[in-house]
């Protein structure tokens, strides 16, 4: 008989339940438990799957048949709730950014090799299957390495709530929706090893960015664009990928737009040989990219898979971050 991996997540907004949804899709877990200080979502949860439900994640953690906890809050408290579900004896997966300075991770590191414990972050662009095939085309040498990657993101009007709050984010726009341009980028072109950012304020951790360019230099070389802002029409959310290479113009047009239906294109576009070919990829939209995530830590942890994002990983993409944020404040190119 399988032994189902008892499995608790902490927070039901809008991700936390599609990380919740995951738990339940994916083979070898049981959504065991949940927590939100919001006790409708809670008892939604409970009568939907039979969960065990708690008001908060504290009690949640204390529960010693829970095994492992999926952290879908502020990212202000990623950082002391992976601390205490780590030293409770917890395998721990956190929504990106795993926490909002790479100082905070380096303690979660040393607490997850000192127990063993499986211990990553969601960064769930990865497995978009389109991103997924532009790696891997640069990877294997069907496509030339980009000399430049383009990475867009245009949002018509600031998210609200929580995430309006550079005192909860950590930051603004690239500590949230646009630190998936940063790991995205990374996992396409390589080691970063320099930044240069542009920001609509010299203070991104107290005031937070709206608006910023960021260029990031490879080791390997080549450069990636990073254009985020808030100042879109209304309605809008652009997150296209354009890869420039000396045979082909790649073009993606978005995760998060398709799923918003702010786009229908195809899910590729590639102009060689003087026209576009549009190119459909397997289906994934952004939840089941979140499922997907959560199924692959789940994995980890059952020994079947190696986990996509460990906490060294996640740490690094938060150092890119800080080095942007440390460049706009300096006016200078700052090596990582």
């Amino acid at each position: 008989m399988t032994t189902e991996l008892k499995v608790g997540v902490i927070g039901l907004g809008e991700v936390g339940a599609h990380q919740a949804r995951g738990v339940q899709t994916a083979a070898g877990a049981r959504l065991f438990a949940v927590a939100d200080f919001n006790p409708k979502l809670v008892d939604a949860f409970v009568q939907d799957t039979g969960a065990r439900g708690y008001g908060n994640a504290e009690e949640l953690i204390a529960d010693e048949q829970v095994e492992a906890v999926v952290i879908c809050v502020p990212h202000k408290f990623h950082a002391e709730l992976c601390k205490t579900a780590l030293k409770a004896g917890k395998h721990v997966f956190v929504e990106k950014p795993v926490t909002v300075t790479s100082q905070e991770c380096d303690a979660l590191i040393a607490l997850a090799d000192q127990s063993g414990k499986v211990f990553g972050a969601s960064h769930n662009q990865l497995f978009y299957p389109p991103h997924r095939w532009l790696r891997e085309e640069i990877a294997e040498g069907r496509i030339a390495r980009p000399s430049i990657l383009r990475l867009r993101l245009a949002i018509g009007g600031k998210l609200g709530g929580w995430r309006a709050d550079p005192d909860l984010t950590g930051g603004g726009l690239l500590f949230d929706a646009g630190f998936h341009r940063f790991y995205v980028a990374r996992s396409i072109m390589g080691e970063v090893k320099a930044v240069y950012a542009s920001l609509d304020t010299d203070d991104p951790r107290g005031v937070g960015e709206d608006s910023g360019i960021v260029v990031l230099e490879f080791e390997e070389g080549g450069r990636a664009v990073i254009e985020a802002g808030y100042h879109a029409p209304a309605g809008i959310f652009d997150d296209q990928i354009e890869a420039v290479t000396p045979d082909a113009l790649v073009r993606i047009p978005g995760i998060e737009a398709h799923f918003e239906k702010f786009s229908d294109e195809p899910h590729l576009l590639i102009r060689n040989g003087g026209e576009w070919m549009g190119q459909e990829l397997e289906s994934a939209e952004w939840p089941d990219t979140i499922a997907l995530s959560v199924a692959n830590f789940i994995d980890a942890v059952n020994g079947k898979a190696r986990l996509a994002v460990d906490g060294r990983e996640a740490r690094r993409i938060v150092e890119i971050v800080e080095a942007a944020y440390r460049s706009a404040m300096e006016g200078r190119r700052v090596e990582v």
